[in-house]
């Protein structure tokens, strides 16, 4: 292996890999993504590259597991984040215009395998550290189709999260906070202040309510003659629609909740929604539309475009009380993660309304040095009897290179297998 590279970021010439060093250091020479090779002082860079001298040996163990799965864990995400300085820069600048009160959206693409998943577990992190609202969704063809508007909503929902005062909130914690704040033209955001502010949180009624608004099913209590009560009517609160023209109804809370989490002083409201090419797995036309408008809605919204303030006919509306897309000013950044998809127009319609697109690069294999070599310094960590030739060392680096094609998660996951392999003794069969 060759011997520790460091991966730097500048402000203009973006990410570069430094070659040498000057001056007891002061000055680096980097080669930069785009082939420029320059001399710079050395405090014009930002080191971006990854250490795990932080980890001890219980996370070094959680991180070595979620990487035998493909992932990272939430908790550990800064300490195996590289190689995206220039991704997550735009995302920080994003982050803090929206503190600022300027909403947006930014598009993530890249091939399977390339981290478009685990970047956005990062700049969910940003966000909540930030202590902006942020929630979570992964589409699905199956549980979270575009075009079933409330099942995104409810996964939203159930994984929105802030912290405040160093403690971490929920949903319900949100509607708490937000109830106190006068609003009196929403059609489901104020009655459904106005009942939290009277609401016996002990009650076993609230726990419906709650379920309720949270969009999940109470068909029971409304059905089950053997309930301890039954609910009807909404309680003069519209239905959350479970039908798929109902896109307008679900963009009008997520920007009423976004204008009063700004009220609140906590900056506003971060949706992020990841495996977005889903939609196109949708094999009815009429659906596969439906979620398109739905997206499309929220893109707009998210820029807060004057004719979604408005009926507009042009994007499907529910059939039974239709709503604009956007409540009063909305404060909401939407980040999106896609693989690309090409040859469909109307998604690529809906996609180049997104100002603010990356494609994340395959890492070069200086990089893929970098990251092995902080496998081998997690590993050793995690178990310290662990020992590796350098022959073999560079073997598995070199195998691991020609598995994964240089996709990032495929070329960590078998890096670790590698290491479980030569640490519990593990022999390849011989061949007869």
């Amino acid at each position: 292996m060759k011997q520790q590279i460091n991966i730097v970021a500048h402000p203009v010439f973006g990410e570069g890999i430094t070659v040498a060093q000057r001056w007891d250091g002061t000055e680096v020479q980097v080669k930069f993504r785009s082939g420029l090779c320059l001399w710079l002082p050395a405090k014009w860079l930002k080191q971006i590259s990854i250490t795990t001298s932080t980890l001890d040996q219980i996370s070094s163990k959680r991180l070595l597991e979620a990487f035998r799965m493909g992932v990272v864990p939430h908790q550990d995400i800064e300490c195996f984040t590289f190689g995206r300085a220039y991704e997550i820069n735009a995302l920080e600048q994003g982050l803090q215009k929206l503190k600022k009160g300027q909403g947006g959206i930014y598009l993530i693409e890249g091939t399977y395998g390339s981290g478009k998943t685990h970047l956005l577990e990062y700049a969910r992190h940003l966000s909540l550290k930030r202590g902006l609202v942020t929630a979570y969704c992964e589409l699905s063809p199956q549980e979270t189709p575009l075009h079933r508007p409330k099942r995104v909503y409810r996964e939203l929902v159930y994984n929105l999260r802030y912290i405040k005062d160093n403690c971490e909130f929920h949903f319900r914690d949100l509607l708490k906070i937000v109830s106190d704040i006068k609003i009196q033209d929403h059609c489901f955001l104020t009655p459904v202040l106005k009942i939290l502010q009277d609401m016996d949180n002990a009650d076993l009624m609230s726990e419906v309510f709650w379920q309720w608004i949270e969009g999940e099913s109470t068909k029971k209590y409304a059905t089950d003659s053997r309930a301890p009560f039954r609910v009807r009517g909404g309680q003069k609160i519209p239905a959350l629609y479970d039908f798929s023209t109902a896109a307008d109804f679900y963009s009008y809370i997520f920007t009423g909740l976004s204008y009063l989490i700004h009220k609140a002083g906590l900056g506003g409201l971060v949706l992020v929604l990841d495996e977005v090419e889903t939609v196109t797995r949708i094999w009815d036309y009429v659906f596969y539309s439906r979620g398109l408008s739905f997206l499309e809605g929220l893109i707009l919204a998210a820029l807060d475009s004057d004719e979604l303030k408005q009926i507009d006919t042009r994007l499907v509306h529910n059939k039974v009380r239709p709503t604009p897309y956007i409540y009063k000013e909305p404060h909401m950044m939407i980040i999106l993660a896609m693989t690309p998809v090409h040859g469909l127009r109307g998604l690529e319609n809906i996609v180049k309304l997104v100002k603010n697109r990356y494609y994340l690069r395959k890492f070069s294999k200086p990089e893929l040095e970098v990251i092995f070599d902080n496998l081998v310094d997690a590993y050793n960590c995690a178990y310290p009897s662990f020992t590796i030739e350098i022959s073999r060392r560079e073997n598995i680096f070199n195998a691991a290179l020609k598995s994964g094609s240089r996709e990032l998660r495929e070329f960590i996951k078998f890096s670790v297998e590698a290491f479980d392999w030569l640490r519990l003794g593990m022999q390849r069969p011989r061949e007869t």
